[in-house]
């Protein structure tokens, strides 16, 4: 029996050289008064693409850009050029969009943004004396959100069906236990923040929980005692303290034993 061919209903993604096909149509640079060598422009890039996902200005310029390739679009990028405002006869509107709210469309595709910024905000090793930065715990757990909830029916990379799989598996699974190491941010930094002052103390249990929260992350990443240490620079007396209450809590017998196991 012939079976008919079912249309796919995959749409065919946004690529790069759809963004400019013609040099009169404006751009901007995401990155143009970022320098992503500083920590502070890495944060002010994280909190502009966290903005722009939630706002949903990606999806409404890969809806602009469909339109005008003669792509199809979904249900999603008709929803999104609804919420544009229209000046003069909207049914006479066939050129393209120069710009949505006086600004043009970004010189590159979101996951090609979101590819320079992210593994700008790991630190490893992380130095406690250093002190805790926002694209590092608060900015990635915020970013993974907007993903999860803003991200459908944007353009991904050939092979990708999931718009989280723009991060690699391993860097997400390292910024996770970064999460971790925000119990410990400040030791060091003045002569009371230290585990040796018992009001400093409940750091660790709060190492612990978050080390609970992310034990996927731990597993995945192998990680012994050891391992754990070599990714943190701390004051040496802070650092025999943790150790020692690790084992403690956690039951652990050597510094060579899988941390998850315990977890």
């Amino acid at each position: 029996m012939n079976k008919k061919k079912r249309k796919s209903t995959q749409l065919a993604p946004i690529r790069p050289e759809h963004i400019q096909p013609n040099p009169k149509i404006p751009t901007y640079d995401f990155f143009e008064f970022l320098d992503l060598e500083k920590t502070w422009n890495v944060d002010q890039a994280l909190i502009h693409l966290i903005n722009k996902l939630k706002q949903g200005a990606f999806l409404q310029w890969e809806a602009v850009i469909r339109r005008e390739q003669g792509m199809r679009i979904t249900r999603q990028h008709r929803a999104a050029l609804s919420k544009l405002i229209w000046f003069g006869d909207r049914r006479k509107a066939h050129g393209p969009i120069l710009y949505i709210d006086g600004v043009p469309r970004p010189d590159r595709l979101w996951y090609e943004i979101a590819e320079e910024i992210v593994p700008r905000i790991l630190e490893e090793p992380f130095r406690t004396t250093a002190g805790g930065r926002w694209g590092s715990y608060e900015g990635w757990p915020e970013l993974i959100q907007a993903i999860e909830e803003h991200a459908q029916g944007l353009s991904l990379p050939e092979g990708m069906e999931d718009p989280i799989d723009i991060i690699p598996l391993d860097l997400r699974h390292r910024l996770n236990l970064q999460l971790c190491f925000d119990a410990l941010s400040g030791l060091g930094q003045e002569e009371f923040l230290t585990l040796e002052n018992e009001e400093q103390r409940d750091r660790v249990e709060w190492f612990i929980r978050c080390l609970r929260d992310h034990k996927e992350s731990v597993r995945y990443l192998d990680l012994t005692l050891d391992d754990l240490l070599a990714k943190i620079v701390m004051p040496p007396r802070d650092e025999k303290i943790l150790v020692r209450k690790l084992m403690q809590q956690l039951g652990m017998t050597s510094m060579q034993v899988y941390l998850a196991d315990f977890l």
